[in-house]
């Protein structure tokens, strides 16, 4: 294996080759996954609040260091957001449809929520990004069950089999690089509570933003799941 300075890279590779293996068994679902890809790929900015406090990833030409985000960012996020946004129907193998009655209107208030309570939370304890992080996709994930009930088995299931894929990529990961947390975590910020080596931060991040991620093209695009149904997107409405 190549050395500690790529095992970042490496490590978003496997995620890449997992988001790569989603892609081709979820042939009904890539539009969605190619929207969930695309839309998370900016929340790689996010590393600026993360380094040096949660961890100091190695990166390619070393910009994780220089400036806070690196090239390895974006991969990471692109293919975690593309995963959480399809696993949940994959499971359940059920189609989308254009939610009845309700139109198009998209309706932010879990995204606006859980933006308002990351900043709140960030401002009040600016070195707990991670746990604010999991604490506001929590709470965005309760507000959306408040408004579409409806996608609430799909929100279960997306966040558990996430959450498991991502400590199984995890796992494997750390098989490669067994020291990587020693190495390049803060581990006096950590809650020092691991399953199978694994930081429970991770696997909380990986519950609380597969639950929230998992629907959001769903709610957002307003569409519910039938069993059977075929897919297809919403028609364009003409003025």
């Amino acid at each position: 294996m190549p050395g500690y300075h790529y095992s970042y890279l490496i490590g978003t590779l496997i995620f890449a080759a997992a988001w790569v293996m989603c892609f081709l068994v979820g042939k009904s679902y890539r539009p969605q996954m190619i929207w969930g890809t695309l839309v998370s790929a900016p929340f790689a900015l996010t590393s600026l609040l993360f380094i040096p406090q949660y961890w100091s990833p190695p990166s390619l030409f070393d910009l994780d260091q220089k400036i806070h985000v690196g090239i390895e960012d974006f991969l990471w996020a692109a293919a975690v957001g593309g995963i959480a946004s399809v696993v949940g129907e994959i499971i359940l193998k059920e189609k989308l449809a254009e939610t009845r009655g309700q139109g198009r209107k998209r309706h932010l208030a879990p995204f606006i929520v859980l933006a308002v309570v990351f900043g709140v939370l960030e401002f009040w304890h600016p070195n707990k990004t991670i746990y604010n992080m999991v604490i506001a996709f929590t709470i965005g994930a309760i507000v959306v069950i408040f408004v579409r009930r409806d996608l609430v088995l799909l929100m279960l299931t997306g966040a558990l089999n996430f959450t498991v894929l991502y400590a199984l990529l995890f796992v494997y990961f750390l098989a490669l690089y067994p020291d990587f947390i020693q190495r390049y975590y803060n581990i006096p910020n950590l809650l020092g509570i691991y399953i199978f080596k694994v930081p429970i931060e991770e696997l909380m991040f990986a519950s609380s933003g597969g639950a929230i991620w998992s629907i959001a093209y769903e709610y957002l695009q307003g569409y519910r799941l039938v069993p059977g149904a075929t897919f297809r997107l919403a028609p364009v409405e003409r003025p």
